[in-house]
């Protein structure tokens, strides 16, 4: 009983520890990618270090099927393990895959494609055009920069 009390205590220390104390080398996922409601797409790939490479693969007017849309320009960022905005990402994407009621089967113009390769699997769902996309085109507006 003594041996589960301790245990429960230590593992309660350790879910309170400030994200950038340890880093997210044992992390649940390899790759995570976003594409927003028009299609442009946020990359994030971890390398066996530990090290996020981000990219942001932005339509094109070339590829756009008005020929003048532009996502911008592209943008990069080599991310440290422990960066704290990697932790409110996957924090975030677990709040968005668990509420089905934002979800929708069908990837149409303002909805977002979510998905993220670990080792428990693939796992994909698309959201529906709300606040909820929005707060996480905002979050993912400050990689990049």
């Amino acid at each position: 009983m003594i041996r589960l009390a301790v245990g429960a205590v230590v593992l309660l220390g350790c879910a309170h520890a400030p994200a950038t104390e340890a880093p997210m080398t044992d992390a649940p996922w390899s790759t995570i990618g976003v594409a927003d409601g028009s299609a442009n797409f946020h990359r994030f790939t971890r390398g066996a270090d530990g090290r996020v490479q981000y990219a942001y693969v932005p339509v094109t007017p070339e590829q756009s099927s008005t020929g003048f849309y532009s996502g911008g320009p592209p943008r990069a960022e080599d991310l440290a393990p422990n960066d704290p905005r990697l932790v409110a990402l996957w924090d975030l994407l677990g709040k968005l895959e668990a509420d089905q009621s934002k979800h929708t089967p069908d990837r149409a113009k303002g909805t977002g494609a979510i998905s993220w390769d670990g080792p428990a699997g693939k796992r994909a769902f698309i959201i529906q055009r709300g606040a909820e996309l929005d707060g996480l085109l905002k979050l993912l507006a400050g990689f990049g920069t």
